[in-house]
């Protein structure tokens, strides 16, 4: 209601009884070391920061070390990490590894709800390496039939380089496009030329 005045924000209050102050950016000085809430100096990221906190660098706290620690570590016992490596990727025979494809717009629920949005939304696909594609005879824009999970899927083709062999990817949260668990594996069913091709056989 000051704008034609001041359009500065006024002052927090402040309270003289307490070492912090109502304002969500917390308080700027140097506050007692029992209640450093976190560690923050102008031009320091937070953790070169903490030297200005200190007697020296590497020393106690100004102030003092608060508090006793509670928690120590188990030094008879000993943590094994990164053991769990899983298994490298193997190609299966007559089968697709697939994998979900997030976009920007169509992948969460929100964005098909706005038509300005939704327009954005890509059609549903289903990406293949050349390689598979080329061993599949597909070409860009054909249909490839596939089966998941008991759901049997129809998607046009879109060949990429930047995707592995052995892998398809299907964007993820469209509508259109059946839900199924991913990454999971797929059982490749006859493409739109086989299909075609077998029709005209049966048709001489």
């Amino acid at each position: 209601m000051n704008a034609d005045i001041n359009v500065s924000e006024p002052k927090p209050p402040e309270d003289p009884d307490s070492s912090l102050s109502y304002t969500m950016e917390g308080y700027r000085g140097m506050p007692p070391s029992s209640m450093i809430p976190f560690f923050w100096t102008p031009g320091w990221n937070s953790v070169q920061s903490v030297n200005k906190y200190q007697e020296s660098v590497g020393k106690a706290l100004r102030g003092g070390d608060p508090g006793i620690r509670l928690l120590h570590p188990d030094t008879l016992k000993t943590v094994s990490y990164f053991q769990g490596v899983p298994e490298a990727f193997r190609l299966l025979e007559n089968h697709l590894w697939i994998v979900p494809l997030h976009h920007i717009f169509g992948s969460e629920e929100l964005s098909a709800r706005a038509p300005a949005v939704a327009q954005r939304i890509p059609t549903p696909y289903i990406m293949l390496h050349t390689s598979d594609a080329a061993s599949l005879k597909l070409r860009e824009g054909d249909r490839f039939a596939f089966s998941m999970e008991g759901e049997t899927y129809s998607l046009p083709v879109n060949i990429s380089e930047h995707i592995p062999v052995g892998v398809g990817g299907v964007p993820y949260g469209l509508e259109t496009i059946p839900y199924a668990v991913l990454p999971e594996w797929a059982t490749i069913k006859q493409s739109t030329q086989e299909l075609n091709h077998d029709k005209s056989q049966l048709n001489r």
